[in-house]
């Protein structure tokens, strides 16, 4: 078997330092039907802080085991556009958190409900539902 290792400590692993480099601006990726301006208000998330999560999911990152995966080594190149953002984030932490959020839920699974919890996975734009056309 692969070794593995606590969901917490997988979760530990940072990924390098994405470095940019005279970014381009490019088409931005909008829905003519809201903007910015549309934010009314943007405070501070008090309850989501590391004490405040390994006090609710402590148990649960301490006991899920995941099979290990080393974070990608070769040096990043710099990022100049959004798709080559999307490149890096992908290669470095969009399948890690996809794989991290499966083994939670799939520990949870018995106790979702009870939970008052829905299972989620993290996936591109293209691939979500699009609702009232945003």
């Amino acid at each position: 078997m692969a070794n593995t290792q606590t969901l917490l400590d997988y979760l530990m692993v940072a990924p390098p330092g994405l470095p940019t480099e005279d970014t381009n601006k490019t088409p931005n990726t909008i829905n003519d039907s809201y903007s910015w301006r549309d934010i009314e208000n943007v405070g501070h998330w008090s309850e989501f802080t590391y004490t405040r999560i390994m006090q609710h999911y402590g148990n649960l990152l301490h006991q899920v085991q995941i099979a290990s995966e080393p974070m990608p080594n070769s040096p990043p190149q710099p990022i100049n556009t959004e798709p080559m953002f999307a490149v890096r984030f992908t290669t470095y932490i969009q399948s890690r958190l996809r794989r991290a959020l499966r083994a939670g839920f799939q520990h949870l699974a018995p106790q979702l409900a009870n939970l008052r919890l829905t299972s989620i996975t993290i996936d591109i734009g293209d691939a979500a539902r699009i609702i009232d056309n945003f």
